[in-house]
């Protein structure tokens, strides 16, 4: 048989001989995966990333939570008023359910002020109950009372209130008194304690028909009062709370008749007093419950019996 030729013969190369004559691993990356400024660059977007959802988070917690730094509400009803009343309940929805519960005392039928009326808002702690000495104290004036409970206190309907379903629940109260109890709108009073009484001030502005308002130890404003909160420093307040509580600011071009009451000397009363229009009276620091019902009987004198 002819002998069979022998082949090429293959020389066997290590894998640095092979990259030396230029031979490429298909497996082996042609370039570094990754680069130290990329990784830099990774981390910080993760970094970053993570401060933003962090702060977002913080801000939505703020959203959600912001009410219970100015309302202290109680569901309670631990005392009613030592005097006959009635339990009103109003403003019902399209199924049948009342909003609002309110409390009418009415005045005696010889009283002062019989065909006048006081619609009470109190200061955004607790509920009714804790009105019932003001209330009681406010009756012996010889004038009908109508009290109520904001959505989220009391017997009202569940909410967690704000500067603006408080307003809606004033507005509400006035309707019923004129649309239902067929009141006048000038024999109404509106009084406003604490937080209540820049509610009634932006009432009275809302319904100049109304002839006076009192307010009473007039709240801080909300900014004033998230200030307390450590978050507040480093959170857009204003974009994340309609709540302004600014009483001095809606009273300045207010026309209707004005009592300012401070019987806690707090700064809030004067300021807003200061930069009210006319007409307006200032009793400061009144002592005792004499010197109240006197300074409550003067105003009524003058604003209802001019």
């Amino acid at each position: 048989m002819p002998k069979k030729s022998p082949g090429p013969k293959v020389t066997k190369q290590t894998p640095k001989q092979a990259r030396a004559a230029g031979w490429k691993d298909p497996l082996r990356p042609q370039q570094p995966l990754v680069s130290g400024r990329w990784l830099l660059s990774a981390l910080g977007i993760m970094v970053a990333a993570a401060a933003i959802c962090a702060y977002a988070t913080l801000c939505l917690l703020f959203y959600q939570g912001s009410w219970q730094l100015i309302f202290h509400p109680s569901r309670a009803i631990t005392a009613t008023p030592g005097t006959p009343y009635q339990q009103i309940q109003f403003d019902y929805t399209e199924t049948g359910k009342p909003q609002l519960t309110g409390w009418w005392i009415p005045a005696e039928t010889d009283a002062r002020y019989i065909n006048n009326t006081i619609l009470f808002l109190h200061d955004g702690r607790g509920s009714l109950s804790d009105t019932v000495s003001q209330l009681q104290t406010l009756h012996s004036l010889g004038i009908n009372i109508f009290a109520i409970d904001y959505r989220g206190f009391g017997k009202s309907a569940d909410l967690h209130p704000s500067e603006a379903s408080m307003n809606q629940d004033a507005d509400a109260t006035l309707s019923y008194l004129t649309d239902t109890r067929h009141l006048s709108p000038n024999s109404i009073v509106v009084y406003g304690t604490g937080l209540g009484a820049p509610i009634a001030a932006s009432t009275a502005s809302r319904h100049p028909e109304v002839p006076a308002v009192i307010l009473e130890n007039i709240s801080p404003k909300a900014s004033a009062l998230f200030a307390a909160d450590a978050r507040s420093k480093i959170l857009p307040l204003r974009l994340l709370t309609g709540d302004r509580f600014d009483a001095a600011a809606t009273v300045k071009n207010l026309q209707t008749q004005k009592l300012f009451l401070d019987r806690s000397n707090g700064p809030q009363t004067q300021e807003a007093f200061s930069t009210a229009g006319t007409p307006k009276q200032l009793q400061i620091s009144p002592e005792g419950q004499t010197k109240y019902l006197e300074t409550m009987k003067t105003f009524l004198d003058h604003v209802i019996h001019p």
